[in-house]
């Protein structure tokens, strides 16, 4: 009889396994970029300038919601009802990620099975600030942080990447020669 309790318990957790595994999202060490950004002033939209610094952030994840540390801040995202069906942004004419392109890196799941967090801040320099971030595919979350100083709308784009490996490791390719360890 133990042994078939056994064959039960392992059928039961090897058959739930592909259930858990479409609802895991990434969480860990990231490296973050503000990759896109506009300012919105009398309706005329203006590009931010591009950003090259990389920064750190890690994500984890409890109950209710999605807590990113970066800078020394803990932020604190909630589940937003609907999903990426529950944001609208006018992303038109601009670099940054249109709802289409969000849901083309979800595997082309529906707007309202892609999973989003929000919440309003205060964001030093920036004031009251709203911030949302979404997944992108396995190892990535893009995020938007939206302002709205002196009658102006700003809206930066940021992508979180996942960081795998110590990150003083060299970066050595095959073709470089270089063996050294």
């Amino acid at each position: 009889m133990p042994i078939r309790t056994l064959a039960t318990f392992l059928a039961l957790v090897f058959l739930s396994m592909p259930l858990q595994a479409g609802n895991r999202l990434p969480v860990g060490e990231f490296q973050v970029i503000n990759s896109a950004g506009f300012v919105q002033e009398d309706g005329n939209r203006l590009p931010l300038a591009t950003d090259r610094d990389v920064g750190a952030a890690r994500i984890s994840r409890d109950a209710d919601s999605l807590i990113v540390e970066i800078d020394g801040s803990t932020i604190r995202l909630f589940l937003l009802e609907n999903g990426l069906a529950s944001l609208q942004w006018n992303a038109e004419d601009t670099p940054l990620l249109h709802s289409r392109d969000i849901q083309a890196l979800n595997h082309g799941k529906a707007p309202d099975e892609i999973p989003a967090w929000g919440a309003e801040l205060i964001w030093p320099g920036s004031g009251s600030v709203q911030m949302v971030l979404l997944p992108l595919g396995t190892g990535a979350y893009t995020g938007f942080l939206i302002s709205h100083p002196q009658d102006k709308t700003v809206v930066r784009q940021m992508e979180f990447r996942q960081v795998f490996g110590p990150a003083n490791r060299p970066q050595v390719s095959a073709s470089s020669g270089n063996t050294s360890r």
